[in-house]
């Protein structure tokens, strides 16, 4: 074997190590996210500077990886090619080509990808700490091609980066749910990962107490009276109205209630109106989303909001606690009762309260209630297909399904919880 041989033949296992270590070092690379690198900068860690400085880049550390793996293997063929060549001579050219092109891809494939790629993704921290100097080093030496494709790019595709940030809040929910599969993440954590994904989204109008439901006291109530109903309520707070409860004139605190009693002339015994002890309303949209609220009620120091529809109509209240119940669940006082709004009994039937959203209920029995803008709840639902104020034990049976509603609890012309059977198929 002559000297020129064996230098190529060098040179030829040189570029599958170079091949190895960009395809290594790219599955390495995107295996660690922007904050674990973000760690290792701050512990002080070897090759964590550099691992930072491609991370704040990443088409800079693309454009590198991409030009020396293709310089790798653009030369590690050449040469393979040659050396086939030589080995069965010029008579046999075609099958020389062959042969290299086989032998050359397989190599490629197995020894500059795979190999490398399956190390990278079972050793990410310790392979990135190591290989982020060099490349470091690499992506400034390539800096006048790196820049050339970055004005092509530009050209082509204009000014959005080439690796622009795809991460979805359909793909930050799938990587909790597939850490939940494997035991990371509990099924509390989960919930409430969801909780604060779609914090944002939530509008008051889902999370208010509606005004069917709000106690509230007229302005021409006693204190003696107030008392009497906050006794009853164990609320801490109410609003006030004059005449009608469409005119929110206040919010009645029970501190303020309690302490006016400790006043020199006792507003019990003289039977005065709580009106004057009621603080200004906060009104609100319902339409507001709920995280934009909880910082204004955090910066107003306000614990209760008047919400009023797009006619500037009152449609109910809504509190922190009840915001931040969409964060960690239902809170629950000595005095609260935890009762669900959906229960499954003996026979597979499930008890419904009316108030229940549409979307919850198929979200959690797995079903498709048609859902309109003309109705929110399921009670709204039954209404608008009946097309009158339902009766106790009435039934509906839902249009192009087999599940059937029968309305089992009313109060006057409220209805208040319902039973839903499933099909047998459906039943869970």
């Amino acid at each position: 074997m002559t000297d020129s041989l064996f230098v190529l033949f060098i040179i030829f296992f040189a570029c599958f190590v170079c091949s190895a270590f960009f395809s290594g070092s790219e599955a390495a690379f995107f295996s660690i996210s922007r904050a674990k690198a973000r760690t290792f900068l701050g512990g002080g860690k070897k090759g964590a500077a550099s691992l930072d400085f491609l991370k704040r880049d990443p088409n800079r550390f693309l454009m590198t990886i991409v030009i020396g793996k293709n310089l790798s293997n653009i030369t590690a063929a050449s040469i393979g090619t040659m050396l086939v060549i030589v080995f069965f001579g010029n008579e046999n050219m075609l099958l020389a080509i062959v042969v290299a092109i086989l032998l050359v891809a397989a190599m490629m494939l197995i020894v500059g990808d795979i190999i490398p790629k399956a190390y990278a993704t079972r050793n990410p921290e310790k392979l990135t700490l190591t290989v982020s100097p060099f490349l470091h080093i690499l992506s400034r030496i390539f800096s006048p091609i790196i820049w050339i494709c970055d004005r092509l790019a530009h050209l082509i595709s204009g000014n959005r980066p080439l690796t622009a940030n795809m991460m979805t809040e359909e793909d930050i929910k799938e990587w909790i749910h597939a850490g939940t599969e494997e035991g990371t993440i509990e099924e509390e954590e989960q919930q409430m990962l969801y909780s604060v994904l779609e914090f944002g989204d939530t509008s008051v109008r889902k999370v208010m107490t509606r005004r069917q439901d709000v106690v509230m006291l007229e302005d021409t109530a006693t204190a003696a009276q107030a008392l009497a109903i906050f006794q009853d309520t164990h609320f801490s707070r109410l609003p006030v109205y004059q005449g009608t409860t469409d005119k929110i004139i206040g919010i009645l605190n029970i501190k303020d209630l309690l302490a006016a009693d400790f006043t020199a002339d006792s507003i019990y015994q003289h039977h005065t109106s709580i009106a004057s002890l009621a603080s200004d309303p906060y009104f609100i949209p319902d339409s507001k989303k709920i995280d934009v609220l909880l910082r204004e009620m955090q910066k107003n120091k306000t614990h209760m909001a008047i919400v009023l529809d797009e006619y500037g109509a009152f449609e109910g209240v809504i509190t922190v606690e009840d915001i931040l119940e969409e964060l960690v669940g239902d809170i629950l006082d000595e005095y609260d009762t935890d009762e669900a709004e959906i229960v499954k009994s003996s026979d597979g039937k499930y008890s419904i309260d009316a108030s229940c959203s549409i979307e919850d209920i198929n979200e959690e029995l797995g079903i498709s209630i048609p859902i309109s803008e003309e109705y929110e709840t399921i009670a709204g639902f039954i209404m608008t297909h009946l097309g009158h104020i339902p009766s106790i034990d009435e039934e509906i049976t839902i249009s192009g399904s087999k599940e059937k509603i029968k309305v089992t609890h009313m109060n006057a012309n409220r209805i208040m919880r319902i039973r839903l059977e499933l099909p047998p198929e459906e039943s869970l």
